[in-house]
């Protein structure tokens, strides 16, 4: 038996560094076959840590359809969008699907699988009128939404030391289900 295929989408907010190391080990410890999506802003402006999850899963992160790396990636059993930027929230919460990761957002939606979004947004923007309504339209449709105890972060304050990663794969389903 293949083990359950788990996406991990990567948005271009400081947390991302944290993937490689505190978010993909324990996933593929509990048996998840991890594929990571990037959005084009997380592959230009965090070239390090996206070189440090490739390494670490051994395989390419996408930030295309497979036209651009000649394969296919299955569906997924279930979906983290983490670390999750005011634009991907509330982008996908309008059901714009405008780039690769935000078609692949829309589409396990309509697929229901189970997804966990924990977002990393600076105070102004989650003070802005829109982003509190796309949360709340992402747990409308189901999604489970983890703010971790530093969000929103002030301008300039790094909140990815307490960026709740174990609250976020806590939420997933058993891998074993």
């Amino acid at each position: 038996m293949s083990s359950p295929v788990l996406y991990v989408v990567v948005a271009g907010a400081g947390a991302i560094r944290h993937v490689p190391t505190r978010l993909l080990p324990p996933a593929l410890e509990q048996g998840w076959d991890v594929h990571v999506l990037a959005t084009d802003q997380a592959a230009r402006s965090f070239t390090e840590a996206v070189a440090q999850i490739a390494a670490v899963l051994g395989r390419p992160v996408r930030t295309d359809f497979h036209t651009a790396v000649g394969y296919s990636l299955p569906d997924p059993d279930a979906v983290i969008v983490a670390p999750a930027t005011y634009n991907t929230v509330t982008k996908w919460a309008l059901g714009i699907a405008d780039t690769y990761v935000l078609t692949r957002l829309a589409e396990q939606v309509g697929r229901n699988v189970p997804i966990i979004v924990g977002p990393y947004v600076n105070a102004r923007f989650a003070n802005h009128p829109t982003y509190q309504g796309s949360l709340a339209t992402l747990k409308e449709w189901g999604v489970h939404v983890v703010i971790g105890p530093s969000e929103p972060h002030e301008s300039g304050d790094d909140a990815a030391d307490d960026f709740p990663w174990a609250e976020i794969l806590d939420a997933l389903p058993p891998a074993n289900a």
